[in-house]
Order: C-alpha cells, then structure tokens, then sequence
C-alpha cells in the first residue's frame, strides 16, 4: 500500500521540476512513510513519483516507480495483488517470467502487463490497486483502478497538462491550481453525503471510475480525448451470474460460501509485516477474525473501538468474540469529547467534504491499530453483496402502497404541480414573506420533499430517492440540478430482477466505492494502515450475485447465509443481536461545543465568501434544528462539513 502522483506535460513544463514531483510526493507522505522516489523523462514529459509503505518484500528490490526488464514501462502503483503468487507461477510455467529481482508482486504486476497487455492481466488479479504504467514505446500513460475502487486515483485539469495522484491534497501543489469549486458536485454531495465518481468538489479534477483503463497521450491530455476501457463492469457480472442462477440447496450456499472466504482471507493475509483485524463484534467483521484466527497458529491481532454512552458502545460483544475466537484483542473507548476534537481535522483527511459521520470512529480505530500493527482486515462489502441493511426489506412494499405504482408518471407530476402551484405559487406572487412560520422557499422545498417519492419511475429509483439525505438537496445550491445515479433507471429495466436484488446492486456500484471505501481508506491511510476488504474478492463478488433472494435471506434473515457460515465458528449467542454501526451524537455537538462553530460556519458572512449555499435556506434549516426538528440533524451536519471543509481549501 502506497501512494502515487505523477505529471505529464509540455516538454519545459516547470511542473516536471524534480522540486515539483517532490512536493506532490511530500504532500501524500502519510501514504508512503517508509520511502518515496521520482522517476521522469523530461523529454517525454512525464514524471512519476511513489511513497512507499512496504508491506511485500521489505527489500530494496521493491522499490518504486519500478522499470520491467525489457525498460519498456515503468509503474508507480499503489495496493496489493493477493494472488501475486499464483500469478507468477503461471508466467513461469509459460516462459513468460524474466529473471526475478525480488519476490514484489510489483514485479509481478509488470512481467504479466508484458506477457498479456493490461486489461487481460488486471483480469487475473485479485488485488486492490490504483497503477500509473508509462510505456516508453508508445509514449502512453495509462491510469488504471481496481474493480470497486478501494484505492482511490485522482486527476488534476490544468489545460494542456494533466497530473495525478491518490489523494487530491497532491495535486494542490501543481501552479496552476486555483480551487475552484464544482457547484453540481456539491449539490450531490449534500444529496447523498459523499460525491460520486467521476466529480470531485473542484472542477480541476475528477476520479478515475473503479474497473477502467484510462489511456493518456500527448494528443490527449483532456477527458474528451482519453481513451476509456472497462477491464470489469459490475453491471455485466450481475447480468452474467443471474444468467448461472445459483441453484444448490442452502447447506451447499453456505459451504461454498466458506469455502470461497476462507480463501479470500488466507490471500489477504499474506504479508511481510505485522497484519491484524478490525473487530466490531457484529457479523461481518466476527466471521473475518474467526476465519483469520482459523488460518493462524499465534493469536490473531484484533482491534475494537468503544464508547462510553451504552447506547451505542459494541465493546463488550467484540470482546466476547475476541474471548471465545482466542485473538489478542486490543480496545479503546472513544468519548465524545475526543471524536470532537477529531472533526477539525477531517477536512485534511478527506480533502473534499464528505459527511458520513462514522469517519471518526473509524479514523480512531485505525490510528489505534497502527500502533501494533501495518495491515488490518475488514468485513466491509457483506452488506451490500448479501443484502444486510434492514432497510432493503421495505423497499417492495412500501413501493407497491405508493402512489407512484399505481398510476402513470403524467399524472404524477400533474398531481405535484398542482400541490405545488395551489398552496407556494399565490404567495410568491402576492410577495408574502411568511406562510405561517415558513418563507414561500422554504415551504416550497418541504412540499417537494413531502412529494418527491411520487415522480419516482420504478420502485429502485423511489429506494435512491428515500435514502439520500434529502431528495430536494439541489435547492441549497443555487445553480445546481437534482442529479440521480442514471444505474438506478438501467437496473430498473432488468426483467427478472427483484427490487431487492436491483437495490443491494445500485449501493455496490455507487454507495459502496464513493462512501465505504472512501471513508476507510482515508482515515486508515491518514496513519499509514493499510485495509484489506476479503469479501470483495472476486469468486465471492460473483458468487453473492449469482445467489437467488431466498439464500440471501435465509432463514428469513439478512445476510442469512453468512450467519450460517459465522454459525460454525462461533456461537449465535455471541453476535445475534440488532445492528448498531459506529453511533455519533453529532446534532448533540452542533447544539453544545460545535455550536459556535457552526454559527460561524452558517454566518452571512461564511457563506457570502463562499457563494455556494443558499443563505435563507441555510438559515431556515439551522432555525428548525436549534428548534428541536431532528429530522434536519443529517442535513445540517452535511452543510457544516461542507462549509468547513471548503472554507480551509479554497482561497
């Protein structure tokens, strides 16, 4: 695990100073801690640079950026190709393998790119990566991500040059960076809490899609001109596995499921340096440190983090688990005072604002971690693959007792039209300034509200519309749009899919990549710990697809399948409980010890300097949650993070 940047530019550039190269390398060096090296061709115009966290092969040998042996490409790259092993067993057999070097699957990675070109090799790997390859031969810089994202890849804008980097705070230091803000992105940000690839908050850069191949020349240095591949599309997969329905009996889905896990995870232990795990108590990260601790012949290193409000803390279940698996557990108790005196530095970790508020814990967590160990497992990605979130489950129902499902789209919006019209038209008219304790926009936006759910086109666009922070989010960026996730009509067009399928499939393409992964890579990276994710494995990824509804479910219970195969390496007893997930009582500290900051943050003057949120709604929003509205809770913490966020990165 690493971090990487690089420059390709007009020869002369003062961007390709090896002083400029330098600085994006500095500016990611809690990525890399343990080295960092530049590579350029000032004539070619391109320049790599690599922070190395070393985690396979602490010699050295893996050092990068790293030349192939035939001096054709050279890469800078940032993750870990778990079945490495296998892979150069392979290119050997064939007589493909040049004389090793060292035992990187860097070097790797390289030897099969030669052997089998890019896309096919990336194909064979079960990894997680962001790659920069610069072939010498055909003078084209490729940029490449895995195939959910986990390694994030960003690229900077700057007219007839492009840099790139894993984190955005890298490419700040390029000259020609002016920080000027995506107004759509943060509109969708305030939509759904994160901002969705490709658009990042700053209309200089975006990201490069998880599962592409990006290939940039001199000739094509804007996206308009970059040729786009898709090496894995998680859309097709599903289309291909429900094409090969999983038709065993529900002991054969939880033996193969076991199977295929335990495989994953002895992949992902595979490493040089000290490895551990995340243990929250609950199913996911349960069955990952039972099936490690399984694989282990010493105590398995495990970390949990508690609070001290009951009503929320999940310390004593992971340590019970610990107990009965026999890890050497490692515990903190998180008070609230110290998760916030964490969010001022939030807005340096994650570079653009991102509002999910279990990011404090989690940055918690890993900075505990890293004081034992350099690599942590987690069981991220099981709720989105075996239908875990509770609120999958009354997706179908309450669609079916809309409105929305029982008559035409015409009508629908006939029908808001006219309630619209009726009751906010006159008094914008008449130039009222209140409406009983609403101004005509605010009551306007709490009807559009009230009634978005009836313009929905399908039962999986009603589910995207309920589950953002509020479907009408657009209204607080002046010059914005209401922007959906276009998989969500695409899906919706699958026949023979059910909505539950159709739902847990948009959240794996769209809330996983942009909020789960961001936020755990981020805050682990912010310390140099590096995550690893084995439900994301791809065996298990197609096997979770290709699974009908009813072994999902089994049992009549989510993720019933993986409770089954937690079932036999612990005890129900120990982990059957309802979910609680990382509780932050952050509408407690925007009213108590946040509040003077918020104030500050939601001032005229603030958002004057900024000119990105509407200042009445802004101020109507923060009135009815001072007011006891808690319903607004999610939305005002959404709007601090952006304004304080936005606040230390613009000038």
């Amino acid at each position: 695990m690493c971090g990487i940047a690089g420059i390709y530019a007009p020869l002369g550039s003062p961007a390709l100073e090896p002083s400029a190269l330098a600085a994006m390398g500095e500016a990611i060096r809690h990525r890399g801690p343990d080295a960092g090296d530049i590579w350029r061709d000032e004539g070619a115009g391109i320049g790599l640079v690599h922070r190395r966290l070393a985690i396979i092969d602490l010699s050295p040998a893996g050092v990068q950026p790293m030349h192939s042996p035939c001096g054709r490409y050279v890469i800078s790259y940032n993750g870990e190709i778990y079945n490495y092993l296998e892979l150069r067993r392979e290119l050997e057999e064939a007589g493909l393998a040049p004389e090793w070097r060292g035992h990187s699957d860097t070097e790797v990675l390289l030897a099969g790119i030669r052997a089998w070109g890019m896309a096919e090799t990336l194909k064979r790997t079960s990894g997680m990566f962001a790659i920069a390859l610069w072939d010498r031969e055909r003078r084209v810089l490729s940029l490449a991500r895995d195939r959910f994202g986990e390694k994030p890849l960003h690229v900077g804008l700057f007219g007839g040059e492009i840099a790139f980097a894993s984190e955005i705070k890298a490419l700040r230091t390029h000259p020609a960076w002016t920080g000027e803000i995506d107004r759509q992105a943060i509109a969708l940000c305030l939509r759904h809490g994160y901002i969705p690839a490709p658009r990042t908050a700053f209309t200089q850069a975006v990201k490069i899609a998880p599962g592409t191949i990006v290939e940039i020349d001199a000739g094509a240095l804007t996206p308009e001109s970059w040729r786009v591949t898709p090496w894995w599309d998680t859309l097709e997969e599903a289309r291909i596995a429900r094409r090969n329905r999983f038709s065993g009996s529900d002991q054969e889905a939880v033996d193969q499921l076991d199977e295929l896990l335990r495989g994953s995870v002895a992949r992902q232990m595979i490493s040089d340096v000290p490895l551990g795990a995340f243990l929250s108590g609950g199913i996911d990260s349960s069955t990952i440190a039972a099936m490690m601790q399984s694989l282990s012949a010493v105590p398995v290193e495990t970390f949990s983090l508690g609070f001290h409000d009951k009503a929320t803390n999940e310390a004593e279940f992971a340590r019970a688990v610990a107990g009965h698996l026999g890890t050497r557990h490692n515990e903190i108790f998180l008070s609230g005072e110290e998760a916030r005196d964490l969010v001022d530095e939030m807005p340096d970790v994650y570079d653009e604002p991102f509002t999910d508020q279990s990011q404090l814990p989690t940055y918690m967590v890993a900075r505990f971690a890293r004081t034992r160990v350099t690599v942590s497992l987690s069981g991220d990605a099981a709720d989105e693959l075996f239908a875990g979130y509770g609120r999958y489950h009354s997706i179908d129902r309450q669609w079916q007792g809309t409105l929305s499902a029982r008559i035409g789209r015409a009508a629908r919006r006939a029908y808001v039209s006219a309630q619209l019209a009726g009751i906010v038209a006159p008094a914008e008219r008449l130039g009222l300034s209140r409406i009983g304790r609403k101004s005509p926009a605010g009551l306007r936006l709490r009807l559009e509200e009230k009634l978005a759910g009836l313009t929905a086109r399908s039962a999986v666009a009603a589910y995207e519309r309920k589950f953002t922070l509020m479907d009408t989010a657009h209204r607080l960026v002046p010059g914005s749009a209401r922007e959906t996730h276009p998989l969500a009509d695409t899906v919706a067009k699958e026949t023979g899919w059910s909505v539950l399928e159709q739902a847990s499939l948009l959240d794996l393409v769209h809330y996983l990549p942009d909020d789960i992964l961001v936020k755990v890579d981020r805050a682990a990276m912010a310390h140099a710990l590096e995550t690893r994710v084995p439900f994301l494995d791809p065996a298990v990824v197609r096997f979770a697809l290709a699974l009908p509804d009813r072994v999902r479910l089994m049992g009549g219970q989510r993720k019933g399948v993986v409770k089954q195969v937690l079932d036999r390496y612990v005890p129900a007893s120990l982990w059957d409980r309802p979910k609680r997930g990382f509780g932050i009582p952050c509408a407690d500290w925007l009213k108590g010890p946040l509040r003077p900051l918020a104030e500050d943050m939601f001032s005229p003057a603030q958002i004057s300097r900024l000119g990105l949120l509407d200042e009445e709604l802004v101020r109507l929003f923060w009135d009815d949650f001072l007011a006891g509205d808690r319903r607004r809770a999610n939305m005002v913490w959404a709007m601090f993070v952006v304004q304080l966020t936005l606040s230390r990165h613009t000038r």
